[in-house]
């Protein structure tokens, strides 16, 4: 149901890019994952390595599953479209901007 303000509503909103200067915002859900039910978001450098995105992100939260470490291949997904990330290339490189949402799951 469609809200209206009661007011004129003209504040920038305050999760663009801009304020986040040499950082962007990744959302990331692992699809069909009963231990993690909704999608997680992290600040994080553009030009952190996928590498490190994935050991050091992904890892601290999603290393809670069990199954996470059983998995020795993932499909990824940045959107809808399937994608294949190159581990030594940054975040940027792999076309990952703010607001950008990855999705994976077991291949």
């Amino acid at each position: 149901m469609p809200v209206k303000a009661l007011y004129n509503y003209k504040y920038p909103p305050r999760d663009r890019a801009e304020v986040f200067g040499d950082d962007i915002l990744v959302y990331a859900y692992w699809i069909d994952n009963p231990f993690f039910c909704a999608g997680s978001a992290w600040r994080v450098p553009k030009n952190m390595k996928w590498k490190d995105f994935v050991g050091q992100i992904f890892g601290q939260l999603y290393g809670l599953d069990p199954d996470f470490k059983k998995v020795k291949k993932w499909k990824w997904y940045h959107f809808e479209s399937e994608f294949n990330p190159d581990d030594e290339k940054t975040l940027a490189e792999l076309g990952l901007r703010h607001k950008s949402i990855v999705k994976f799951k077991p291949a």
